[in-house]
């Protein structure tokens, strides 16, 4: 699966299982962000934490817990800003460039705020019940129109 699809799918999960929250305030507490806030700081201002994200990847997320995702965010608030403190939604840190591995979440409707210009396999989206795709960019015009045809609300 994607790294940055994970990131997602931990963000969606982190309001939704009390286990994944749980794992997620563990990495928290430990208050890595002084890597960048510190006196010291090891990282740039706009800089990503590599040593939160390896631990935040390194969650698992079993099946059951995929099934109870809904809605992917780029919104992911949560997770981003773990790895990267100052994030602001701009950039491409957080690009999917796969959806290989999304399948698993069975009962995704929802997607917002993604931005689809470096997935390459957009197309795994349509074997899924997707009913909305709100606020995004870089969805082709073809994908578009085969989402539509599908019955998705595409805005």
């Amino acid at each position: 699966m994607d790294n940055n699809l994970k990131l997602l799918a931990l963000g969606s999960l982190y309001d939704d299982d009390s286990e994944i929250k749980k794992q997620i305030d563990a990495i928290d507490e430990q208050n890595l962000d002084e890597l960048v806030f510190g006196e010291n700081p090891k990282y740039e201002w706009f800089d990503c934490i590599p040593e939160i994200e390896k631990q935040l990847l390194a969650i698992n997320i079993t099946d059951k817990q995929f099934e109870k995702i809904t809605l992917l965010s780029g919104e992911c608030c949560k997770t981003h800003h773990l790895i990267m403190p100052n994030w602001d939604g701009e950039g491409d840190e957080f690009a999917i460039k796969s959806f290989s591995g999304v399948e698993i979440m069975v009962n995704l409707k929802e997607l917002e705020f993604l931005d689809f210009t470096s997935a390459k396999d957009i197309e795994r989206l349509f074997e899924l019940g997707i009913e909305e795709i709100d606020e995004y960019c870089g969805l082709s015009d073809d994908h578009k129109r085969v989402f539509i045809d599908m019955g998705v609300k595409v805005s």
